[in-house]
């Protein structure tokens, strides 16, 4: 093996926190039952199991090796499963209310965490491997049309949306809740991931910026933009120590992928169909 490989492995499995990196998933949206999978590295898609209704304007995050989660969004208290390795999908325990244009993170063997956005400030968080539902700290002012991310082990951040600056971090395990450093511009629509331990990402929104939170400090800048505007209403996901991807929304089939730690933007497999309103998590 050679040393460049193995420091790349070293990396991948430093910010990975020993998990395997196998795959990532994005829901259609438009209110199909479609998933898709794009195994890690050669980004080779597939279709894999379909949600058991239609989602759109959902959320998804991970506990990796285990298995990953997607709201159905529209309005409903639904969630679904899907079990790695074999993508067996299931109902797992609903949301206290109607989650609709929200976000979502997790604390891998801990717990995942859905904001319930519609302008509220509710948080809610499912422990695995139970799924057992909690409502733990709220906001500090209401969340709409938003985004999230996580550093594994230390918290998980969740914009504000509704074209605000505001970015909230939610400090493991007491999930105490404090106003990080803001955003350069307003975000909203929009999408998140994180390199955990290194750095986290938020798209802007409908166009082309991208923000990064250096980690530990949060302190922000703006890094590579995306090709071309983003469109509202996307989804996320990444391959930790490699690269974060966004699904383009708007009707694209156009996936983008930023290699960590330069942040070089490149066009991935695109989806087999056009995406909107969708979601992404990853088994890595």
């Amino acid at each position: 093996m050679s040393l460049t490989l193995l420091g790349i492995l070293n990396a991948q499995a430093a910010a990975g926190g020993g998990y395997p990196a196998v795959a990532g998933y994005f829901s259609r949206g438009n209110g199909a039952t479609t998933v898709y999978k794009w195994a890690f590295p050669t980004d080779t898609v597939t279709t894999t199991t379909a949600s058991p209704a239609g989602m759109q304007f959902g959320s998804g995050f991970s506990d990796p090796s285990v298995a990953g989660y997607f709201s159905r969004g529209q309005n409903t208290t639904t969630i679904y499963k899907w079990t790695f390795p074999a993508d067996t999908v299931t109902t797992t325990t609903a949301a206290g209310g109607g989650l609709e244009v929200h976000a979502g993170f997790a604390d891998p063997a801990v717990a995942g965490y859905f904001a319930r956005s519609n302008n509220t400030s509710t948080v809610y968080k499912w422990a695995f491997p139970t799924d057992t539902r909690t409502t733990t700290t709220g906001s500090p002012a209401i969340m709409n049309a938003n985004a999230g991310f996580e550093n594994r082990a230390v918290a998980g951040y969740f914009s504000r949306g509704n074209g605000n600056t505001t970015v909230y971090k939610w400090t493991f395990p007491a999930d105490t809740v404090t106003t990080t450093t803001a955003a350069p511009l307003g975000m909203s629509y929009h999408a998140g991931f994180a390199d955990p331990a290194v750095a986290g990402y938020f798209s802007k929104g409908q166009d082309s910026p991208m923000y990064k939170w250096a980690f530990p400090s949060d302190t922000v800048s703006t890094t590579t933009s995306a090709p071309q505007p983003l469109g509202g209403l996307q989804g996320a996901f990444a391959d930790p120590g490699v690269a974060g991807y966004i699904a383009q929304a708007g009707y694209q089939t156009n996936i983008h992928k930023w290699a960590f730690p330069a942040d070089t933007v490149s066009a991935s497999t695109a989806a087999p169909a056009s995406i909107y309103g969708n979601a992404g998590f990853a088994d890595a």
